[in-house]
């Protein structure tokens, strides 16, 4: 063991994936060149964010408006070539592809290597410190407070060993860091994630046979629960010939490995004859497990936050992580550039990152899962008929906001129940929107200050526990 001597760094940020990132460059920026800050990650600066050795395994979508966040925030404006596409929205096809609903506005579809990197360069131009091929292996606590971090050099003989002592600690290191689960600090934080609010999934970045072409102006989501059990279906295009594919599904709804299901989709879908897979920056085709639940309730800890995949912030329907990625890294950025003016890196000093980030966009994700975990028990034939007879674009809009849409009068309700063809579906639908509309009332009220929390926290808990009990 090669053990170096113990370092001072402000901050430390662990994982460089595009909450990372964008917290260092926050920090950095907003700091005005009065704050040290080192970046670790895993990797070496030109795979900066890989999550394993297939590559950077995502859908590489994401909004318009999370894009437009950073660039009010921090003056951060992308372009090609690490945005490869602009999109007009993200359509949603029901199992039998007769309806196609609008869920979402403008997005873009990345080059996702090529955009780790942008962050990269754009941190290392605000002045953050890189450290790759860095594994932070375990936190320092002193008196409640987590004062430091232990970690490791890889990729070289023999490791070399570091200790870091610093005023902050922000993990953005990955849906299951050990570091969250480790903590030996009182907190109020979640440590472990269940595995249900886990979903595998597979994605394959393509060339299209010759001759054979997408249209470019928008995403696809499929729905079917054969072909993706309790999960979907995506096309995202990256150009005309160009494609993201890959389907996320519910483990125990499925006794079949993701790459069979992938293979069949290909087998049997006529754009994809003959489709060559691609390998730019190695990022091959690979598998990767997602968070499906709403962000962890409690961001802080005293000297702590997580953010990104750390604080499971993927948008519990569509798995999408990295809008929210990025909105969060700025946040906890903003909010620790806070705690050093103040020189109060308490639960309750780092208090005000949990209230941004649920105002902004934590406040309808619980709702959302709810509506997951009742999606989930629908077969084919009554998404079919939900989506046909329930669903128009502003109660679609609604939805994919978490927000609770106008339900028409008794008739359409009536007629609903008829098709659906299922007493219980009906119900569970009723009662499932009753749940959001709860959720959402007490996002709204989500406590300002950790005495409030343990009580609210009690009844959030209980309002989405009720969900999973009915239908699990």
């Amino acid at each position: 063991m090669i053990m170096g001597s113990i370092e001072e760094r402000d901050v430390v940020v662990v994982g460089a994936g595009i909450a990372g990132c964008m917290a260092a460059a926050t920090i950095a920026l907003k700091g005005k060149g009065d704050v040290s800050v080192l970046l670790l990650d895993r990797n070496p600066p030109q795979d900066v964010g890989k999550k394993n050795t297939l590559g950077w395994v995502c859908g590489d979508a994401v909004g318009e408006h999370h894009i437009k966040y950073v660039q009010d925030r921090i003056g951060a404006t992308y372009g090609k070539p690490e945005m490869e596409n602009r999109v007009s929205a993200v359509y949603v096809f029901s199992p039998d592809m007769k309806v196609r609903v609008p869920f979402e506005g403008p997005g873009y579809v990345l080059d996702r290597p090529k955009f780790g990197r942008r962050l990269l360069d754009d941190a290392l131009k605000a002045g953050v410190e890189y450290r790759g091929n860095a594994q932070a292996t375990e936190l320092i606590a002193e008196n409640g407070q987590i004062v430091g971090l232990k970690g490791q050099t890889t990729g070289t003989l023999p490791n070399s060993y570091f200790e870091i002592r610093s005023k902050l600690i922000i993990d953005a290191s990955g849906m299951s860091t050990k570091l969250r689960r480790d903590l030996q600090i009182p907190i109020m934080m979640e440590k472990e994630i269940d595995k249900d609010d886990v979903e595998p999934t597979a994605r394959l970045n393509a060339r299209l046979k010759e001759g054979i072409s997408v249209e470019t102006s928008h995403c696809d989501i499929y729905l079917d629960q054969e072909k993706a059990p309790g999960g979907y279906l995506w096309l995202f295009p990256k150009s005309s010939d160009k494609v993201n594919i890959g389907l996320g599904i519910q483990q125990r709804r499925s006794n079949r490995p993701l790459n069979a299901l992938l293979k069949d989709w290909l087998a049997t879908d006529e754009r994809f004859k003959d489709i060559q897979p691609l390998a730019d920056d190695s990022n091959l085709t690979g598998a990767w497990q997602v968070s499906v639940r709403h962000q962890n309730d409690c961001l802080v800890a005293n000297g702590y936050m997580v953010c990104g995949d750390a604080a499971w912030f993927p948008n519990p329907i569509s798995a999408g992580g990295i809008g929210p990625g990025l909105i969060g890294g700025v946040m906890a950025g903003e909010t620790a550039v806070s705690a050093i003016e103040r020189g109060d890196f308490s639960e309750k000093g780092l208090w005000q990152y949990n209230v941004d980030f649920v105002d902004k966009y934590g406040n309808k994700t619980a709702a959302l899962e709810a509506f997951r975990v009742y999606l989930q028990t629908l077969d084919n034939r009554q998404i079919n008929y939900g989506m046909r007879h329930f669903l128009s674009q502003s109660e679609a809009t609604s939805m994919s906001l978490g927000e609770m849409p106008h339900l028409s009068p008794m008739q359409k309700l009536v007629k609903l129940f008829e098709g659906l063809g299922s007493y219980r579906a009906f119900k569970g639908l009723i009662y499932t929107m009753d749940r959001m509309k709860r959720l959402n009332n007490l996002y709204a009220n989500y406590p300002k200050t950790p005495e409030e929390f343990p009580e609210w926290k009690k009844q959030a808990d209980k309002a989405l526990g009720e969900v999973k009990a009915r239908f699990h």
